[in-house]
């Protein structure tokens, strides 16, 4: 009984709401609408979207308390005047029209997506060596607020009628000048290895292709070993010369540090934070404390300390290796120094060549041969000097190494 009681309370007060919109009795028995139910036309471009507004039927008592609460299905003028009360409390008009017409605000709902394109930002493009910035759209959308007043306005005082529907241009948020604004030099770095054999070239320029175009996001870090990649033959890399326990050895990936070296103080002099390790033994091709020693245990890492990205290109022209570093403008010139503290000359030692790996067995005895050059062992300071509109700002020490002196080896015919 209860829910039958309940059912024909619904139906009795869904039948009050209908007469309520508009429906009364004529003298032969038919019934017709006392008002006629507003219409409204959106112009959207080429496109007209009719509404015409008609009692909304409740589909269980929830319903019904918000259709009466809301005069959704109320006389116009009750509409109206109840949209006025929300505007009054703070409402924005679409707020205010979705609370007496939500099946018109559903319809314009699917204008609106329809209408809808996303902006599209601007982004940085690398192609044959050269960052280049591809320039951003401007995205659409339905102009609501503009849409909505007209909206309630036409009901007010024309009892509906036609508005018109207007775009509005998105603007995207990352612009070509900004990305321009970012791909300013900030230093370059050039290393030689024209000495160097045929594997250990190749190695240099394996590795310095694969830092080709990276890009270093504001904040982030670069790991060299995650870029490069393990030093095997199954990576390319090929046997050269690498440095062990202060020797030299054969190994893959023989030169990769050389490339290292490079982004290391091209990374240095941009003002970016570096933290590198030294070798055991000072190499030929920088200066003592300017190298950056690659292994599976020690790696290269870079900090983007700067608010934009940095780019970071590379190229390799005969025996020579350039790195460049582009980001936002920066405010100092920065300038690596390497200062060495002290130095332990090399021993000379000598070696009877009993097997006979560098004379010929006819060779006469105690002739002599230079196997191994010697290297002095350097304790060194590594210092950046910040200049700014060419006068030095401030000097800082950014790490201290000791190098081992290598024997120098003379091997002597028996």
């Amino acid at each position: 009984m209860k829910k039958l009681g309940k059912s024909i309370y619904i139906i009795a007060i869904s039948v009050c709401l209908f007469f309520a919109a508009g429906a009364a009795k004529v003298p032969d028995g038919k019934s017709e609408n006392t008002e006629s139910y507003p219409t409204l036309t959106v112009q959207c471009g080429k496109d007209a979207y009719v509404y015409t507004d008609k009692p909304v039927i409740p589909s269980d008592f929830t319903v019904i308390e918000q259709i009466e609460a809301r005069r959704i299905n109320a006389p116009l003028a009750q509409k109206i005047e109840y949209m006025d009360e929300c505007i009054a409390r703070g409402a924005d008009y679409k707020t205010a029209v979705k609370q007496c017409f939500p099946v018109l605000v559903r319809q314009l709902d699917g204008i609106a997506d329809g209408v809808f394109v996303a902006p599209v930002n601007a982004k940085t493009e690398y192609r044959n060596g050269v960052f280049t910035v591809l320039p951003e759209k401007a995205g659409r959308r339905l102009n609501e607020e503009k849409l909505y007043a007209s909206i309630y306005c036409a009901f007010k005082f024309s009892g509906g009628g036609e508005v018109k529907a207007y775009t509005s241009d998105i603007q995207p948020i990352i612009t070509a000048d900004m990305l321009r604004a970012e791909l300013l030099p900030r230093s370059t770095y050039t290393t030689d290895f024209s000495g160097s054999t045929e594997e250990r070239a190749h190695n240099i320029k394996l590795a310095l292709s694969k830092i080709d175009g990276i890009v270093i996001p504001a904040g982030e870090t670069l790991s060299f070993n995650s870029i490069v990649g393990e030093r095997t033959e199954a990576n390319g890399y090929k046997k050269a010369k690498i440095i062990v326990d202060g020797k030299y050895t054969d190994g893959y990936g023989g030169g990769v540090c050389q490339a290292s070296t490079a982004v290391y103080n091209a990374a240095l002099t941009a003002g970016l934070n570096c933290i590198a390790n030294a070798h055991s033994i000072c190499p030929s091709y920088c200066p003592a404390g300017l190298d950056a020693m690659i292994s599976s245990i020690s790696d290269l890492l870079i900090t983007n300390t700067t608010t934009h990205s940095v780019y970071i290109s590379t190229c390799v022209a005969g025996r020579k290796g350039t790195v460049r570093i582009f980001g936002e403008k920066p405010e100092y010139t920065i300038e690596p120094e390497s200062v060495v503290v002290n130095t332990e000359k090399y021993e000379e030692k000598e070696q009877v060549d009993y097997e006979y790996k560098y004379f010929d067995r006819g060779a006469a005895s105690g002739s002599r041969l230079l196997v191994s050059q010697g290297k002095d062992g350097i304790i060194s300071e590594t210092y950046v000097n910040l200049y700014k509109d060419g006068k030095p700002i401030k000097r800082v020490k950014v790490r201290e190494n000791a190098y081992k002196a290598v024997p120098q080896i003379i091997a002597v015919a028996p």
